[in-house]
């Protein structure tokens, strides 16, 4: 017999907890209070690692619980259903978060030309990190009071195993030791200064520190790329020395950098940078207790596992993308930085702007240019190929290159304004360098808004400027030619540092008051046509660069040697630049001479990058600067 109904033969409702919405809450629930712990910690261990400068946590700490939250929300309750409740929701989220972080770094390409972990595309990898997934949601099925607490551990504990610790005890600085500021123009040419003879530009701050301090005219970067160059900046050593040609090169750890001496005498050091790639992993944090390279919104949330998600599926997508942040962010968080203490401190600060796309803020934008960029009567674009690909999106259906180069420009007098504050926050007696890492070709011999690997008078000549009141004259130009690689022992030298060994640059301080300067600045790089025609010979596969080029330049004239027989070297006269004439040069007598002698110290450059002689300042020989000086080819 069936079961008899009630009184009044009504059916009773069904309890609360059986219906969709109450078993799915306390899943849902659950996800997310693992996600938003899971994010809490990741936060914490940003805040306590204390490498970035975060003036306020609290927009980061709402970004970490409500990222992390939203992110754990659905994969967190599918997974919790085999455990169910609250408790299922939490070991789900936790365990799915977990996941994809495996995932990420699974899926993450090493840095170019870089080894890779061994966990990176590997399927074993990835399906372990699956195994490892289904074992743990499987097991806390068993044992809930394990699995939360195993949950609540991975969520709230493992996140602070990525901490890189907090300020280090310090000495007392040196009473009455100076501030430092160093200031790096990414990508930006000296003939695109005001102060360098550039009539089209208003670059007022800089154009006032040339008036204030001592300017180098013909200033030379060891390399046209940003990673490398810095390192030269911030070791000393060249670009035959340390080896690093490409982005994405750790800096060489043996090598002592000013930030590391500055800190080890009682100096508060802080970077912040404007371009991923200059990340602190890389060892250009070294010797920064604070090295903000973060430039997520919130600030600090680019360290955080949404945020990572989405950076790297940008540059899955979109393989040119370029993350970076502008000048008056980078500023404002420096000034923030130098606000909170007194000094002495040392401030590297570097601005991205000028790099391309060129996309200056108003009134920049239009400062320099009038009219119709798109107007289809210009025809000056027509000449302009192979543009980078991160640059093309800013050029489509734009006709005239004036408009292009106006922009550049604009983006040049913008950073003129970000240094003028700066300099004002920093006070008039500190000792200020200011400089590039490399230029811009701008149509020069041939190639269009972009650099890399060449070492053309465009791609390598940069400003430097310094000023120091009382300590460095003011009004000095020095002709040159000097190096980046003789910033550092000139900035040992005015701060009464020892020099140490093993430095490719050398003390410019003679040069203030009419010291000699170089006979040629040097320069190693890859070389892109070489390298390119060594692919198109593997059938196109990906190949590392092996093949290099060597370059001189001095103040007529700029030879390059190239180590692909393949490819011959070049030679150019300042007074066109465009043609390479290493044929007439070799055609007499005296002109094959002084071509042989470049070529033995471009060659004992290169095998200096080999590792074939020692490290040391690789200058001309007392005989050969003789020779070339009877020659002309040197005043």
């Amino acid at each position: 017999m069936g079961s008899a109904l009630p009184t009044g033969g009504r059916v009773p409702p069904e309890p609360l907890l059986t219906t969709p919405a109450a078993r799915y809450a306390p899943l849902v629930i659950g996800a997310a209070a693992g996600g938003g712990l899971h994010g809490l910690s990741e936060v914490v261990a940003v805040l306590v690692g204390g490498r970035l400068w975060i003036p306020s946590s609290g927009p980061l700490l709402i970004a970490g619980l409500v990222a992390g939250a939203a992110l754990a929300l659905v994969p967190g309750a599918l997974l919790g259903r085999r455990i169910g409740g609250a408790t299922g929701g939490l070991v789900g989220g936790t365990a799915a978060l977990w996941a994809l972080a495996a995932l990420l770094a699974v899926v993450t390409d090493p840095a170019p030309f870089q080894d890779p972990a061994w966990y990176v595309h590997s399927p074993l990898a990835a399906a372990g990190a699956l195994v490892a997934l289904l074992v743990v949601v499987e097991g806390s099925r068993r044992m809930r009071r394990v699995g939360l607490a195993l949950a609540l551990a991975s969520a709230a504990v493992l996140p602070a195993l990525a901490l890189t610790g907090g300020d280090v005890a310090q000495p007392s600085p040196e009473p009455g030791a100076p501030n430092v500021l160093l200031v790096t123009l990414d990508t930006t040419r000296a003939d695109h200064i005001g102060a360098y003879g550039y009539d089209r530009i208003q670059t007022p701050i800089l154009d006032a520190m040339a008036s204030d301090g001592v300017l180098f005219e013909t200033a030379v970067a060891q390399a046209s790329v940003t990673g490398p160059s810095h390192t030269t900046l911030l070791t000393g050593q060249g670009t035959w020395t340390h080896g690093s040609l490409l982005n994405g090169i750790p800096m060489p750890p043996e090598a002592e950098t000013l930030a590391e001496r500055l800190q080890a005498r009682g100096y508060r050091t802080g970077a912040f940078v404007s371009a991923y790639v200059l990340d602190g992993d890389l060892g250009f944090a070294r010797g920064f207790q604070t090295y903000d390279d973060d430039f997520g919104m919130p600030k600090g949330g680019s360290e955080l596992l949404p945020w990572r998600v989405r950076e790297a599926a940008a540059r899955r997508l979109n393989p040119d993308y370029v993350l970076e942040r502008v000048g008056e962010r980078t500023v404002g968080d420096a000034l923030d930085w130098l606000a909170r203490d007194e000094g002495p401190w040392f401030l590297w600060v570097h601005l991205f702007d000028a790099h391309g796309p060129y996309e200056p803020p108003p009134p920049y934008d239009t400062m320099y240019y009038a009219g119709d960029p798109r107007d289809p009567s210009h025809t000056s674009m027509d000449q302009v190929h192979d543009v980078a690909a991160y640059l093309a999106p800013s050029l489509e259906g734009i006709t005239d290159v004036d408009w292009v180069v106006a922009q550049y420009d604009g983006e040049i007098s913008y950073q003129d304004k970000q240094v003028g504050r700066l300099l004002d926050a920093a006070g008039a007696d500190t000792l200020v360098v200011v400089t590039g890492d490399h230029g811009e070709s701008l149509g020069d011999n041939g190639v269009w808004f972009n650099h890399g690997d060449d070492l053309t008078v465009a791609a390598t000549q940069v400003p430097l400027l310094m000023r120091w009141p009382g300590q460095i004259p003011a009004g000095i130009r020095v002709p040159g030619p000097v190096e980046l690689t003789d910033v550092l022992p000139t900035l040992y030298a005015l701060l009464d540092e020892p020099v140490p060994e093993g430095l490719d640059g050398r003390s410019l301080v003679d040069t203030f008051t009419g010291g000699p300067a170089r006979t040629h600045a040097r320069g190693v790089c890859f070389d892109r046509e070489a390298n390119l025609a060594e692919r198109e010979a593997n059938a196109g596969r990906p190949t590392p660069p092996k093949w290099r080029m060597a370059g001189l330049l001095s103040l007529d004239h700029l030879f390059v040697h190239r180590d692909h027989a393949d490819f011959g070297d070049q030679y150019y006269r300042s007074a066109d630049l465009e043609r390479d004439v290493i044929a007439d040069e070799v055609a007499t007598p005296q002109g094959a001479e002084a071509i042989g002698l470049l070529k033995d110290t471009a060659r004992r450059l290169l095998q200096a990058g080999e590792g074939g002689v020692e490290r040391s300042n690789i200058e001309l020989s007392d005989e050969d600067r003789a020779r070339l000086e009877a020659l002309g080819y040197i005043e």
